[in-house]
C-alpha cells in the first residue's frame, strides 16, 4: 500500500532555553519535555550562546531569562527578531520593579513572571505554541 503524499507526519516541536543558571535551565528543559510536548531541547547558558544555536537550528519557541550575563535578555530578544520575526518567545522575569517589559511586550513576547507554578507555566506555553498568545505579561501565582 502506498501512502498518500499529501499526509505528512507533524514536525516535533523544537525549543531554545537560554538561562545562566544550570538549575533553572535543566527544570526547564524537563518542563518542556514533559508538560509542553517538545522533542528537542537545546540549551545555552548566554545570550551569545543562544543566538549561535539560534542561527544554526531552526526553533518554534525560545525561552529565555531577563537577566543574562553579557547580553541581556532584551537584547536577546531583538536580534531574535531580526533573525526571525515570528519565532515565538518566553521571557521568564524577576518580581523586581526594575524590569521593564513594556517593550518586550510591544514585540510579541509572552512574560512569565517569577516564581512559575507548574499549572501556569503548562499553561502559557501551551497557548504560545498553540499561536493563541503573545506580547502578554503573565504575572506570579500567589499561593
Amino acid at each position: 500500500m502506498r501512502e498518500d503524499p499529501s499526509i505528512t507526519e507533524p514536525r516535533s516541536l523544537r525549543a531554545l532555553v537560554i538561562d545562566d543558571e544550570r538549575a533553572p535551565r535543566s527544570l526547564l528543559v524537563d518542563l518542556l519535555t514533559l508538560l509542553g510536548g517538545v522533542e528537542t531541547v537545546d540549551v545555552a547558558p548566554s545570550g551569545e550562546a543562544g543566538l549561535a544555536l539560534f542561527d544554526r537550528n531552526p526553533y518554534d519557541l525560545v525561552l529565555t531569562d531577563f537577566r543574562l550575563p553579557g547580553l541581556p535578555g532584551s537584547e536577546v530578544v531583538e536580534a531574535l527578531r531580526r533573525r526571525d520575526p515570528a519565532v515565538r518567545i518566553v521571557m521568564l522575569v524577576g518580581p523586581a520593579p526594575d524590569q521593564d517589559v513594556t517593550g518586550l511586550l510591544d514585540r510579541g513576547v509572552t512574560i512569565l513572571t517569577k516564581p512559575v507554578f507548574i499549572d501556569r507555566f503548562r499553561a502559557v506555553i501551551g497557548q504560545v505554541l498553540h499561536g493563541e498568545t503573545s506580547g502578554q505579561l503573565h504575572p506570579a501565582d500567589r499561593p
